[in-house]
């Protein structure tokens, strides 16, 4: 999406706007799991400490960084994990630059600066309640301030004092080789330079995009990048704009070389080049909108949306994803695989949960599989993808929007449901459109076989298909219904809002008391035991007469549950994945 400003919206909230905007297998064909016996505990494997926008990124060395975003979070690395630091503030984030390890500054909006010295963050006093979009300094002596409504502050010894701009412009990025030699870019194409005539003048720029970064090498080349792509190169007849090989919004730019600059930005995007020309550097992980890249003693980090920090430490890869994991598929003769945001997959191993290679940079919702050489993947815009245990294959859609569940069956049917009431089925080969009977959100499909299939969706649409039509089944609620899942045609159970739970018996529903007042996403059973999950990382057993609670510690939503051979695998947001035995 290009970044445009909506003039209706007040400077610091555009600002702040700017920077952020910047279903199921069936149980039925793998064995019984656990043996029957009940789920004793689930167990968090692996989880991010925060979903938070990233937006800005600095590191003093390969063991030692810092990326800050939205709600006030800031994360430091410290050589083994990310973990996050206390900051006394909800403001977004947006900038952070340091002279060592023992002071390093983060700047917010609502004119916030954070200074940490030693290992605490302090908010420090500047003289502006304008958004601060950026920091940058020479050393500890020269640091700078830039924002919204032509805010510039630089260092002195007794404060911070706004510099004389020759226009109020909102400014993102700034750099200089000296306290001489600076540069500034910000909204509508705005170059500033300091100081040849001995202050900030502004010079012509070839372009009246939204400039978000700029830098320099040690080798006098000078970039800067922005909205739809852009990417400018200053040489010594000024400002020139190069060939960009992506029309994607790109956000932050830096270098670690002469000659050698490196560029992020929204889907994913990653770009290397000497300044004049570029190309698209292949990532593993989930594709989020990426915000800021540096780096230190021979590390890269780039970070991101839904908490996403890449490194390249083996290739450029997550090595942290608060990316929400939709569905998972534990096949009885296989490993099982986790999806989610952004074509994120994860592939559990004897050594455990890794990062796939994924071929798509969509958001993926639902798995299905019966074997692990034969599964099917659906999300957003008409995705369908087969995964044969060796390669990836695409289908075509006749439905171009979000498919948001997919059921298999062991003969080589599928059925898959969606947005807009859309059901499609296949034999194998070419996917059709099945008129569905309702025009509302189908959010989950299941069942025992082709011919006693379950969709349930929004306004307690509950659907039920036949092998030949899906019929309308009057459901006691008009809740958003989320999940449903058959232990046979007479043992049908549906989750929803409100922590309904709905249970058929062949003929008519019975509705259970609720686990919870809040959402239930999912519901699925293992031998002769019916679990459900939801929010705040929470499952819960029916025991015949009531619930009882299996907590995890986490603190965001459970979305999906599956397994076989003894294992129970949940996934959810903060791209949580949680085991039970």
């Amino acid at each position: 999406m290009a970044v445009t400003a909506s003039p209706l919206l007040p400077r610091r909230l555009r600002a702040v706007a700017l920077l952020l905007l910047a279903g199921c297998t069936t149980d039925l064909v793998t064995p019984p799991c656990c043996g029957g016996g009940m789920l004793s505990a689930l167990v968090p494997v692996l989880s991010s400490p925060t979903n938070a926008s990233l937006l800005g990124l600095w590191a003093a060395s390969a063991n030692r960084a810092w990326a800050g975003g939205s709600g006030g979070v800031i994360l430091g690395w410290n050589g083994t994990d990310w973990r996050v630091e206390e900051t006394h503030t909800t403001e977004v984030i947006t900038g952070i630059w340091g002279v060592d390890t023992n002071e390093i500054y983060a700047t917010g909006s609502g004119g916030v600066l954070l200074r940490r010295h030693g290992s605490a963050w302090v908010a420090e006093s500047v003289p502006t309640t304008e958004t601060l979009l950026d920091v940058w300094g020479l050393d500890r002596d020269n640091i700078w301030l830039i924002g919204t409504n032509g805010a510039m502050l630089r260092s002195t010894p007794t404060g911070w004092r706004q510099e004389a701009l020759p226009l109020p412009a909102e400014l993102w990025g700034i750099w200089g080789r000296s306290a001489d030699a600076m540069v500034a870019v910000g909204q509508n194409g705005v170059i500033l330079e300091c100081c040849a005539s001995g202050a900030w003048e502004r010079v012509p720029s070839p372009v009246n995009v939204l400039l978000l970064a700029v830098t320099g090498d040690d080798a006098g080349r000078i970039v800067a990048v922005g909205g739809n792509g852009v990417i400018l190169r200053r040489d010594a007849s000024g400002w020139r704009q190069v060939t960009s090989p992506t029309s994607e919004d790109l956000f932050g730019v830096w270098s670690d070389a002469p000659g050698r600059f490196w560029i992020v930005g929204n889907g994913g995007r990653l770009l290397t080049g000497d300044g004049n020309s570029w190309t698209l550097v292949p990532t593993a992980g989930a594709h989020e909108n990426l915000r800021a890249i540096g780096g230190a003693g021979g590390r890269r980090f780039a970070a991101g949306w839904n908490g996403t920090i890449l490194d390249d430490r083996d290739g450029w890869q997550s090595r942290l994803s608060g990316s929400i994991l939709y569905n998972v598929n534990v096949p009885p003769d296989g490993p099982a695989l986790a999806i989610g945001t952004g074509g994120l997959i994860y592939r559990r191993d004897a050594g455990g949960w890794h990062l796939a290679p994924s071929p798509t940079t969509t958001s993926l919702y639902g798995i299905c599989g019966v074997r692990a050489s034969s599964r099917i993947v659906v999300g957003d815009s008409g995705t369908i993808m087969r995964w044969n245990g060796a390669v990836w294959r695409n289908d075509a859609s006749p439905y171009q929007g979000l498919l948001r569940s997919v059921w298999c069956g062991t003969d080589g049917r599928a059925m898959i449901v969606g947005a807009d009431g859309v059901a499609l089925w296949s034999a194998g080969g070419a996917w059709q459109a099945l008129e569905s009977g309702t025009q509302v959100f189908l959010r989950h499909v299941a069942g025992t076989s082709f011919s006693d299939l379950w969709a349930v969706g929004d306004s307690g649409t509950v659907r039920h298909f036949d092998g030949v039509r899906w019929n309308g089944v009057t459901a006691p609620t008009t809740e958003l219904l989320r999940g449903v899942w058959s232990r046979s045609p007479s043992d049908v159970w549906v989750v929803g809002e409100q922590g309904v739970v709905l249970r058929w018996n062949g003929s008519s529903w019975r509705t259970l008391p609720p686990p919870t007042d809040r959402a239930l996403r999912a519901v699925h059973g293992f031998g002769s035991e019916t679990y459900v999950i939801g929010d705040q990382g929470t499952a819960w057993r029916w025991t015949g007469t009531t619930w009882a609670s299996l907590t995890t510690g986490l603190p965001g939503l459970l979305l999906a549950i599956d397994g076989s051979g003894g294992v129970v695998v949940a996934v959810g947001e903060l791209g949580s994945i949680v085991e039970g035995h």
